[in-house]
């Protein structure tokens, strides 16, 4: 282990500092193992297109419940087989490196066992599309094959004690219907499925299997209780829509029957039972009247009084997740607070917080140890692209890793600088502010303004995302500013229902007076300014091209511009509709609030050259909104580019298709704002 250690941070040291050229990346990539600690690159340049798409970075981790190891995820870019490749390492408490299991390489879901000893993985075999269970020892061994059901398992856990595995499975098709389609073609009808979802457990000395709930329910999700109770979030249906009637019911054991113990109209998120099955707590919209479009609460359920709680209504934060600590009196809580997230602890009886880690940064995974109570966490800082934490209860906290921070450190980097400003209306809103990094003197730089997707969410300290691409805008000479806008999370109930009813009551004006307030403070060129967002942030982009002509481009990502028929095609409808306190299919709701708010009507008033990007099989947003737009915008001779691209969904996901965003973008910015026009860069397999 001593030679393998060294020979990582020797090996790392030098990838970083030939910063990510394609040879240092094939021979870091075969390396089986990473140091804790690399040391940082030895020279810095300026970050790419390339660069950004292919930067590797720790995406998830796995406790296990003494809280002594852990797998931890890591994502990086195969340019030759265009793709990204999620790797799985093993920490072990008192180990100096991460190491590489290349036996899981292809495995979508992997734990580790109570005791520590085992890991199992959700992998499908050569001969089937359909992931199994397989099972290795921790630190020796072949992976070994534990099920053979007859349809594909999925959200995997080991039961407490260690014995069994439990899984959802969706129904196996009957014998009829089986011969039905060896002998004619059959098309699945759109939306409907009568396969419904069941829990099942699989004994792991033997492979023996039992269904553990019947019926004409559909299981959601699960949790295990220390105790060994069970708790299943079930719906009725199987569709999407369906998840707003779920409800929770709890076993005292596998043969025991369920009984249903919720009976409202919200979705329980995260729904856990408390280690000695006596509470439940969850996350849920829940406003004065029950479900609302408010922040997600944190509720917790007697299970033998039936009183439910919601802890903590009035906070500014949102509940982003949660797990019990031992003993069940306390729940450590992820939260999102303003432009910052982190953990809480939570005394549920006596109702009262503690902050355990809520600093300038992002939290982008963690994962609690249920025997001990410490936590794994995974941080985003503005110089590190995630690193590992270990945290306890009781709110001591070290870093256990500079890997993310060792990663960027061969990259300029801008720095960000949280900005406030006044709205329309007086409201305070939060943002970020990146600086290019060379700057000309007394010129003011030109500004991209990126809005962040939801729109529940919001831009936090330390996030890295490609698509937001910021060290090479700066790099380019571009300042680049984010705005939380109000429809957002992190600021309260009243923040996030500036949206609602009337989606741009306030946030479009929002988004203008953090401009106002960088073009008066001399941090942007009035005259130099992109808009520029996806998903929601293409809505707003769109929303902003109507309003003014004060951009130079503009960017339009899976952006909406009818809602009536956004509402009709998404594949998540829930939430809109508590947004617009409305379904389009309502009496008058079209009329009087879709048509109203949609941005068909005012698209003559647009003279904003506009780039567009739409993934052909998009179900959240339609590509048929993007292609509204174009079609638009093509007419009434606005210049305009609408790139369909093929095979992607609503977010991309080939590595050579968001290089080709990337280029693009750059491309379409320069020569609006009059830089001289730039080569596009090539994926490095093709530029060798």
């Amino acid at each position: 282990m001593t030679r393998s250690t060294g020979l990582a941070a020797l090996v790392i040291a030098g990838w970083l500092s030939c910063a990510l050229c394609p040879a240092g990346l094939a021979q870091y990539e075969d390396l089986h193992a990473i140091a804790l600690n690399p040391a940082p690159a030895v020279t810095r340049r300026d970050m790419t297109a390339v660069d950004m798409v292919q930067l590797p970075r720790l995406d998830g981790v796995y406790l296990s419940n003494d809280g002594r190891v852990a797998l931890v995820e890591r994502v990086t870019t195969d340019w030759a087989a265009d793709q990204n490749a999620t790797s799985y390492w093993l920490w072990q408490e008192g180990q100096a490196d991460l190491v590489r299991q290349a036996d899981l390489d292809t495995a979508d879901r992997v734990i580790v066992s109570p005791d520590g000893q085992q890991i199992a993985a959700e992998i499908a075999p050569e001969d089937s599309s359909n992931d199994e269970i397989y099972l290795r020892n921790l630190d020796r061994g072949e992976l070994q094959r534990l099920t053979r059901h007859p349809t594909a398992v999925r959200s995997i856990a080991w039961s407490p004690d260690g014995v069994f595995i439990y899984y959802l499975a969706s129904e196996a098709r009957s014998d009829a219907e089986r011969e039905r389609r060896s002998r004619t073609h059959i098309v699945d009808p759109y939306y409907e499925s009568t396969r419904r979802t069941h829990l099942w457990r699989v004994r792991v000395a033997d492979g023996a299997r039992q269904q553990v709930t019947q019926g004409d329910i559909h299981v959601r999700s699960y949790h295990l209780a220390a105790n060994g109770a069970i708790l299943v979030r079930v719906s009725a249906g199987t569709d999407p829509d369906a998840t707003y009637q779920s409800e929770l019911m709890v076993a005292d054991g596998p043969s025991a029957a369920f009984r249903r113990v919720t009976n409202n109209n919200w979705p329980e998120g995260n729904a856990r039972l408390s280690p000695d099955g006596l509470r439940v707590a969850y996350q849920a919209r829940l406003g004065q009247d029950g479900l609302d479009y408010v922040q997600e609460k944190l509720v917790v359920l007697d299970l033998a009084s039936g009183v439910t709680r919601v802890l903590a209504p009035d906070a500014d934060w949102e509940v982003d997740g949660l797990a019990w600590l031992p003993g069940g009196q306390s729940l450590i809580i992820a939260v999102r607070e303003g432009v910052r997230s982190g953990l809480m602890r939570v005394d549920v009886d006596a109702g009262s917080l503690a902050i355990l880690s809520l600093e300038d940064r992002a939290l982008a995974d963690w994962s609690l140890a249920d025997g001990t109570g410490e936590v794994l966490a995974l941080f985003q800082t503005e110089t590190s692209n995630g690193d590992l934490w270990h945290i306890t209860p009781s709110g001591e906290s070290q870093r256990l890793t500079t890997i993310g921070a060792a990663m960027v450190s061969a990259f300029n980097l801008p720095q960000q600088r949280r900005i406030e400003w006044s709205s329309h209306d007086g409201a305070a809103i939060e943002g970020f502010y990146f600086a290019p990094l060379t700057e000309r003197g007394d010129v003011p730089p030109p500004l991209v303004v990126q809005i962040h997707g939801g729109p529940r969410s919001s831009d936090q300290f330390g996030q890295w995302k490609w698509s937001r691409f910021v060290p090479v805008l700066a790099a380019e000479g571009y300042a680049v500013l984010w705005v939380n806008y109000r429809g957002g999370t992190g600021y309260g109930d009243t923040f996030l229902r500036g949206m609602h009813g009337e989606y741009f009551a306030h946030a479009d004006r929002d988004v203008l007076t953090g401009v106002d307030h960088l073009v008066a403070s001399g941090l942007a060129d009035p005259d130099r300014m992109i808009i520029s967002g996806w998903s929601a942030g293409g809505h707003m982009t769109n929303r902003l091209i109507t309003r003014t002509d004060r951009f130079a481009a503009a960017m339009s990502g899976a952006g909406a511009v009818d809602w009536a028929s956004h509402h009709l095609t998404s594949d998540v409808r829930g939430a809109r509709r508590l947004m617009f306190d409305a379904a389009v299919w309502d009496e008058g709701a079209y009329d009087q609030v879709f048509v109203p708010q949609s941005l068909l009507r005012d698209l003559h008033t647009v003279t904003t050259p506009t780039l567009i990007f739409a993934g052909e099989d998009d179900e959240r947003v339609h590509p048929s909104q993007s292609i509204m737009l174009y079609q638009s915008l093509r007419n009434l001779g606005v210049e305009t580019r609408l790139y369909l691209v093929p095979g992607e969904e609503h977010s991309f996901r080939t590595p050579s298709h968001r290089l080709f965003r990337l280029n693009a973008e750059l491309d379409w910015y320069g020569r609006h704002i009059g830089l001289p026009d730039q080569d596009w860069l090539a994926p490095p397999d093709a530029a060798d």
